[in-house]
């Protein structure tokens, strides 16, 4: 009986050494700081989880760009990041919002808007949820680009600038791309540097979709708000373009809300454009020395469509194959002019008008004018030409003698 209590005490004992040692041990350890942050965040890398963390520099957050490969996505945290110089990209990598706030890249510290110069390294790639401060971006030969949901502001404007002389005030350009999106954004211009928002130049299946350029207001100082100049495919469509009219209808940088030349296949839809002033500088659509374009469904306010041809582009010296139909232009005056509803114009004498159908437009107060001395009226009315049940004001249809209309009321 003895020997059993002597080994059942050594058991005992052995248990309270063992339980003291461990409880030496761990008072002889640190105690863990917890933190808000590392409550709820874990602990990561920023490189090699391709985030951009708040207060990067430009150099770190080229650095996490280079860290991703074609197909990746890089997040960027909330915050304002100074912006002194390239983004540089990778095909296929996308840069996106880590959350509900846009971050802000912010190159507004400089004296004109900060360009951007993007070549193939921009193929595949996306932007998304992104505010850039007086940062422009020209895109040249790359293919399958895509902005959404961003925002412009703040661009500034070059010292002498006006709408003939360097035309940098766009903040996106895209020159021989293909197939470059840019949908659901907000662009802007201030008082003191009226621009442009998006320029399409050579491009083929271009996509300008669902875009709102200017508030009428204090972000609404556009010269143009977009411009076209496309090879084929490109669609303009349900945007709102909404200038502010204190911009001086008669100023030198006053150039078209939606103005296109040089195309080839363009398509011009539910767009609403407000703002701009009836007369040469204005129109709330120009379209001139081009073919196959559609102009349909759209809301006009202030100013119509302009169609023209000029002799100053002998590559285009034409225009043709042109519809104009189903829009709704809402005029404050008429007037026995092109610029007051829907008015056609030629000076070019190397080659004429072909196929232009106006019909099925609501323009109550407004004017059709097709009544230039130069037009040809059987090739305007060619393959379906003329002028075909349009609403405008009593007396306010101008056409010229021999241009095939009815319905119209």
């Amino acid at each position: 009986m003895k020997k059993k209590l002597f080994t059942l005490n050594l058991i005992f004992a052995g248990i309270a050494l063992f339980a003291f040692s461990c409880s030496k041990q761990a008072l002889l350890q640190p105690a863990p700081v917890m933190t808000a942050s590392s409550a709820v965040l874990p602990v990561t890398n920023a490189v090699a989880d391709r985030v951009i963390e708040t207060g990067m520099s430009l150099a770190q957050m080229n650095a996490v760009i280079a860290s991703a490969n074609a197909g990746d996505t890089v997040k960027i945290q909330a915050g304002t990041y100074t912006i002194t110089g390239k983004i540089v990209m990778k095909a296929g990598v996308k840069l996106i919002k880590q959350t509900t706030t846009n971050p802000v890249f912010d190159a507004s510290a400089l004296s004109t808007i900060l360009t951007i110069n993007y070549n193939s390294e921009f193929n595949n790639c996306l932007f998304s949820g992104i505010t850039f401060w007086n940062i422009r971006f020209a895109i040249t030969g790359a293919k399958n680009t895509t902005l959404k949901y961003c925002l412009f502001d703040y661009g500034k404007r070059a010292v002498a600038t006006n709408k003939t002389n360097n035309l940098k005030d766009d903040y996106l350009e895209f020159l021989s791309n293909d197939s470059a999106l840019v949908t659901n954004s907000v662009f802007c211009h201030r008082s003191a540097d009226p621009g442009r928002g998006v320029w399409v130049k050579n491009t083929t299946n271009a996509r300008i979709l669902n875009n709102t350029f200017g508030n009428g207001g204090s972000t609404g100082y556009f010269v143009c708000a977009i411009n076209d100049n496309s090879l084929a495919g490109s669609t303009i469509s349900s945007n709102i373009l909404n200038r502010n009219t204190a911009l001086n209808p008669i100023d030198s940088l006053t150039d078209h809300g939606l103005y296109a030349h040089s195309f080839n296949g363009l398509v011009i839809s539910g767009n609403t454009i407000s703002g701009w002033p009836a007369n040469g500088s204005g129109g709330a659509v120009k379209v001139r020395n081009g073919q196959n374009v559609t102009i349909s469904g759209n809301t006009m306010n202030g100013s119509g469509v302009l169609l023209y041809e000029y002799s100053n582009l002998p590559a285009f010296p034409y225009l043709k194959n042109v519809v104009v139909s189903g829009n709704t232009i809402n005029m404050s005056a008429t007037g026995n002019d092109a610029y007051h509803g829907i008015g056609y114009y030629r000076d070019n004498a190397i080659d004429m008008e072909y196929s232009i159908k106006i019909n099925n437009n609501m323009i109550p107060a407004g004017t059709i004018w097709l009544n230039g001395a130069n037009l040809n009226v059987a090739n305007f009315n060619a393959n379906g030409g003329g002028v075909y049940s349009n609403q405008t004001a009593a007396g306010n249809l101008f056409l010229k003698t021999g241009i095939s209309n009815s319905g119209n009321y």
